[in-house]
């Protein structure tokens, strides 16, 4: 069990504090709540862009990095469509500097045509390179086009086209920096060798000054109907082998279905000896890889197979191949007992893991706080552990319908 303190600044900010005195290193984590799900159709991209922005320098911190290296620490972000979250790593000395560093950034980041533009620059490059020069690098354009028709959920990260950020004003972005960058719309977590008192007083005297007028993102969006019939697209893609991709959309995170449908793929195939692997991999050579994953999103939930196709084979075959293998294992014609007990085993030693592992830990705690329950962090183990293989089949065979997927062909490029 964790044993963490909570505790909100009089200007909103929500700290999270949870000591560890076995530790040499602070993390101090910041999570917004703001992500690509957050931009106007015509302006995406924008929270990637101030995922690299934040490392451009504020009022009093000219060169982040290097007042971050010069205190012996590290750091780094991500971005995706619901939070964009940012860490510091500070030896146990130099904490009071991680305090300074993130809170003068969320004071008054310094966004000037100079940085704006070097930034865009980055991110362009980072968008050609991923998306065009990369197997699958539109992937997630064609799935989220497929899925989504009316929800901001309808475009990836990285943004719906390079345009967006290239022709980014500075006006546009000081705008979403000053709606979405501000106490109110933020959560620290505090992990270490640091006191709740000490906890308390640094971020008084970093975070407790700063106040701005933007009310918190309440998180409200244009709700996807749900999909009644198979959409389909085939396109080319720099993959030298052919590809079948199925896509269904799932429970969201705090939907305590979308774990029976992180467990399935698990079983499904998450490992050389799974069902993908053994049957259609091995045994029929039908494809030369094939894997699943469950996405488990705050406002969607994406339930991701595909396969890699071997010569000779045809799309619609390998498509068919995954519906039979995915049924064979739901009717009980794959006995996965055994393995079902191994992912669930997997899954409470990667949480005794995260223990030992001060920032993912952190993240956690304010991602958790997010989602609405941070106890959920003390919950998992138990929930896990009391998860019934029959209740992950019935949400498997309720959710992978044919009737409601989203399918992909792809051919190499000529």
């Amino acid at each position: 069990m964790y044993s963490y303190n909570q505790f909100v600044l009089n200007n909103g900010l929500r700290v999270i504090h949870l000591e560890d005195k076995t530790r040499t290193t602070i993390v101090l984590n910041t999570l917004y709540n703001v992500g690509a799900r957050d931009e106007s159709a015509d302006r995406t991209g924008f929270a990637h862009l101030f995922e690299h922005l934040m490392f451009s320098g504020s009022e009093n911190v000219p060169v982040f990095d290097k007042e971050v290296e010069e205190a012996a620490g590290q750091n780094n972000a991500f971005t995706n469509n619901e939070i964009t979250n940012y860490y510091l790593v500070m030896p146990n000395e130099n904490v009071e500097t991680a305090f300074w560093l993130e809170s003068d950034r969320m004071l008054a980041l310094n966004i000037n045509e100079k940085s704006l533009s070097v930034q865009q620059g980055v991110v362009v490059e980072e968008f050609k390179q991923r998306c065009f020069n990369a197997p699958f690098g539109l992937l997630w354009h064609h799935v989220r086009s497929l899925v989504y028709k009316t929800s901001p959920y309808q475009w990836p990260t990285i943004g719906l086209n390079f345009h967006h950020v290239e022709e980014a004003k500075i006006e546009d972005v000081r705008s979403f920096y000053d709606l979405f960058y501000c106490p109110q719309n933020a959560i620290i977590s505090v992990v270490g060798d640091i006191t709740l008192e000490e906890t308390k007083s640094l971020t008084d005297k970093w975070f407790g000054g700063i106040l701005k007028s933007a009310p918190p993102n309440k998180n409200i969006y244009i709700q996807e109907p749900d999909q009644t019939e198979r959409r389909f697209l085939e396109t080319e893609d720099l993959s030298p082998n052919p590809a079948v991709f199925l896509v269904w959309r799932g429970p969201v995170f705090n939907d305590a279905k979308s774990l029976h449908l992180e467990m399935f793929s698990e079983v499904l195939g998450g490992s050389d000896v799974s069902p993908l692997q053994m049957e259609l991999v091995k045994k029929q050579q039908l494809f030369n890889s094939s894997e699943c994953f469950y996405l488990r999103g705050l406002g969607e939930g994406l339930f991701v197979l595909y396969g890699i196709l071997n010569p000779d084979i045809s799309h619609a075959d390998g498509e068919k191949a995954l519906y039979d293998i995915i049924q064979r294992v739901t009717d009980g014609g794959e006995d996965i007992s055994s393995a079902y007990a191994g992912v669930k085993n997997r899954h409470v030693t990667n949480l005794l893991f995260e223990a030992t592992q001060p920032m993912q830990l952190a993240q956690k705690l304010c991602y958790y706080a997010n989602a609405g329950d941070i106890e959920q962090i003390n919950q998992e183990p138990s929930i896990i552990e009391g998860l019934a293989l029959a209740d992950v089949m019935s949400t498997a065979t309720a959710t992978l319908k044919e009737n409601n997927v989203s399918v992909i062909y792809y051919h190499p490029k000529k």
